[in-house]
């Protein structure tokens, strides 16, 4: 029997193939999408940063939909490798805290004179507030941009539900978004035996807080992390 993988995001082609590659069981399916948020694009210059905050991804594309490349003179900060990968294809060097999450921001800046020091952090519409109200403990002068918001895609619903009719062997969330999503699209009663595995702290928060367990934390908080424990653990079947 093939060990059967859901994974809430879709996964760059060569995840995939070495997924594949080891007869793995795959539906990799985003369970949200963003839509972009109206911002005055001239905030950037009003604001004159001295480092520009990126959460992810999708911040990236659409924060870049308005703003040009050229206007951006300061540091990046890139919270997880994806986000990174997005900034350098399109020319920068930010900088990347170890751990993907706002604490590994915390953890990026806390040994740094941060008065004065400004901040423009683009962010979904939802997000959390440690780096935020780090900055403000710390007499840094921050200002948050929203230009994005998450909805859930509910147009693969079925596929979904077809894929865990019959078992599934691990679940891997990219959000606490997906995770919600996930559980508002089928019964809950699917997850039972199912080894669930988080991207990162912040989903396994989410995750607990439903009242599940999780499996394991990848080590790295990323969708290639993700890929590498899930490989482990069939090489052990």
């Amino acid at each position: 029997m093939p060990v059967k993988v859901f994974i809430s995001s879709k996964l760059p082609t060569d995840l995939e193939r070495e997924l594949l590659s080891r007869g793995v069981e795959l539906l990799a399916l985003p369970l949200i999408k963003t839509v972009p948020v109206e911002f005055n694009p001239l905030i950037l210059r009003a604001f004159s940063p001295d480092y520009v905050v990126f959460s992810s991804k999708n911040g990236v594309k659409w924060f870049f939909d308005r703003v040009s490349v050229e206007w951006v003179e300061c540091e990046t900060v890139a919270v997880g490798s994806s986000t990174a990968e997005k900034l350098r294809e399109l020319g920068f060097s930010p900088l990347v805290p170890s751990e993907f999450s706002g604490e590994g921001l915390v953890d990026l800046f806390k040994g740094k004179d941060l008065r004065g020091v400004r901040f423009l952090l683009v962010k979904p519409k939802v997000s959390r507030r440690v780096f935020s109200d780090f900055l403000k403990e710390r007499g840094a002068v921050a200002c948050e941009l929203i230009v994005y918001e998450t909805v859930y895609d509910t147009s693969k619903k079925e596929e979904l539900l077809n894929f865990f009719k019959s078992g599934v062997d691990f679940a891997a969330f990219t959000s606490p978004s997906n995770f919600k999503s996930f559980l508002s699209q089928v019964p809950t009663k699917v997850l039972e035996g199912v080894n669930l595995i988080p991207i990162g702290t912040t989903t396994k928060k989410a995750i607990e807080s439903a009242g599940f367990r999780c499996y394991t934390l990848p080590g790295e908080f990323s969708l290639k992390g993700i890929v590498e424990t899930v490989l482990k653990e069939v090489q052990g079947v």
